[in-house]
């Protein structure tokens, strides 16, 4: 009988075949309804045949006796016809399930696996950082076993609607401030059960977590941050959570962020005690560096050129107070104003961070130099001592800035009478000195004169003691224009002059040891400018001398200083590059 079967199945498909070939020159229909009632044996003919060419140029196969033998005795490895589909399984499974019913006997063991697809920002004022991930979870239900079945397929991807109807660990992040599932452009779960019960879910979420933060040494400073797993409704006895063998991965090599670089993704499971038992706590931790090249070159070079501007002021010298006064004033505002626009991105801790240390201290060099500035200006300022006489230097055809323009004409071709006018005028000026004795001399600023002592001679004329008194009042010895002339310049020369002002013609009027000073007439010439000093009034006065004192240590005091400061914030830098970075490293 085996062999009668044999033989059957030998025959009957070339039988077929030749009968195909056949049709095809009969009829279109009968050909159709050929194929349709032997459709499934012409495909397996072309399953266990090779075909070749015969002589008349058709096809035809080649029949291995011994492929057709292994062929009927092997079994078939094709779907089985009565295999039972996905609705059909689903409706047998879920007929009699419970979702309120924990799976098994004893506890589920759920296994949690995390991919990171990115992390977005991180926030030092509210210290909390955003990421997404895809978060799975796996766990065998007895109940959802279908492989008795004969399913035609040993897997199903459903809907994420079904997961309404299964049972859950109900598991969730307890320290996220805000958690959502992506819905672009529908709900991102995925969902899958196996022949054998397991259920693989997989949830893609938003996660907003909180961050641990010491700023103590800010801008070299370490973030952590910190997402906690664990299931809401079971303790331990029911369900035992757990990392997978994958645990938690990123899903590109290098994750960085404006201000942050990950380190490293750490994973703990921790057995944490509540009222109502033991709860499995999974936890993935984030490891952050922050990069401070934006806050080197925002505050610390900024930093460095304003302390270094700062000393320019040590060697301006003693004399240039308001110029010095305007660089330490300056420096110091802008070093407030860079470190208010830096701190205001932080939150308001109330520690000292090691940006507050930077910047302190370069306030302090620069409030120190104001310091020393004050105390310069404290030595070298004038207490009503006489003042140094200036030099006198004739400058034909030449105007100094701020004084009038007084001009004068001597020809050396003038009246006999004017002479002789001349000659009695000096002539009184020098009775006029033998009779008062005691004499001021006053630096104006333009002429060096002496004027003096008020007498009621000098003071009878308001508009003369005015236009004598307007250059101790002015330190650029302005004389407004006309002013006090009433057309005689030669008058206004004289008493600005002093009350000797000789000239080359009438040099009699003036002793050789008289400490007059002699001002020169030049044809076409004013007098304006100083080049030579004046004759010393005698021995140095101890006002004088103790000015001179004060104004020497002020000197010496610029030069240490411009010594100490740069020295000392050396130091500084040492100090406090070395005790930062090395923490870093």
């Amino acid at each position: 009988m085996f062999e009668g079967i044999i033989g059957y199945r030998v025959y009957l498909p070339s039988i077929l075949l030749f009968t195909t070939i056949l049709l095809l020159y009969d009829g279109t229909d009968a050909r159709k309804a050929f194929f349709r009632r032997n459709s499934r044996h012409l495909r397996r003919l072309s399953r266990l045949y090779d075909w070749e060419v015969d002589e008349n140029g058709s096809f035809r196969p080649v029949i291995d006796a011994d492929r057709v033998q292994r062929s009927a005795r092997a079994p078939t490895t094709t779907r089985p016809h009565n295999c039972n589909n996905d609705s059909y399984i689903l409706e047998t499974i879920l007929a009699k399930y419970n979702r309120h019913k924990i799976p098994g006997v004893g506890a589920v063991q759920v296994e949690v696996d995390v991919w990171v697809q990115e992390i977005t920002t991180i926030s030092d004022i509210t210290s909390d950082f955003q990421l997404d991930i895809y978060i799975s979870e796996m766990w065998m239900d007895p109940a959802l076993d279908y492989s008795w079945m004969e399913p035609c397929k040993y897997n199903l991807s459903l809907n994420s609607d079904l997961l309404k109807k299964l049972w859950t660990p109900n598991s969730c992040f307890i320290n996220s401030k805000t958690a959502s599932i992506h819905e672009s452009p529908f709900m991102n779960i995925f969902l899958m059960i196996y022949s054998n019960g397991s259920v693989w879910t997989n949830y893609r979420l938003k996660l907003q977590g909180p961050c641990e933060m010491d700023l103590t040494r800010f801008p070299f400073d370490n973030v952590t941050c910190k997402l906690t797993f664990e299931s809401f409704n079971y303790n331990t006895d029911e369900v035992e959570m757990s990392w997978s063998k994958l645990g938690v991965s990123k899903m590109r090599e290098k994750m960085e962020l404006a201000d942050y670089e990950l380190m490293e993704i750490n994973t703990e499971k921790v057995k944490v005690p509540y009222p109502a038992g033991f709860w499995h706590e999974l936890s993935m931790v984030f490891h952050f560096k922050r990069r401070a090249g934006w806050y080197i070159l925002q505050a610390y070079l900024p930093t460095y050129l304003t302390i270094f501007i700062s000393w320019i002021s040590f060697v301006l010298g003693t004399k240039a107070i308001p110029a010095r006064t305007m660089l330490g004033v300056n420096s110091l505002l802008a070093m407030t104003f860079q470190f208010g626009n830096i701190i205001r991105n932080l939150p308001r801790v109330s520690y000292v961070k090691a940006i507050d240390v930077w910047m302190l201290s370069c306030m302090t060099f620069v409030f120190c130099s104001l310091l020393e500035l004050a105390w310069v200006g404290f030595l070298s300022r004038d207490d009503g001592a006489p003042a140094k006489p200036k030099p006198v230097h004739p400058a034909p055809n030449h105007r100094r800035p701020g004084s009038q323009n007084m001009h004068y004409q001597a020809t050396s071709q003038q009246q006999p009478q004017q002479q002789q006018q001349q000659q009695q005028h000096s002539q009184q000026h020098h009775n006029h000195l033998h009779n008062h004795s005691a004499i001021q001399y006053e630096n104006s600023g333009s002429l060096y004169r002496r004027q003096p002592h008020a007498t009621p001679n000098n003071i009878t004329d308001e508009e003369n003691t005015a236009l004598l008194g307007m250059p101790r009042d002015n330190d650029y010895g302005y004389i407004p224009p006309g002013y006090g002339l009433n057309g005689n310049i030669k008058t206004a020369m004289s008493m600005l002059a002093g009350s000797c002002a000789c000239h080359k013609n009438a040099p009699q009027c003036c002793p050789a040891n008289d400490n007059h000073q002699l001002v020169s007439q030049q044809d076409s010439s004013i007098i304006e400018d100083w080049s030579e000093p004046a004759p010393s009034a005698g021995p140095t006065s101890p006002a004088t001398a103790a000015l001179h004192r004060r104004e020497r240590l002020a000197a010496t005091i610029d030069k240490l200083s411009s010594i100490f400061f740069p020295s000392l914030f050396a130091l500084f830098n040492v100090v406090y590059w070395y005790y930062y970075l090395d923490y870093v490293q």
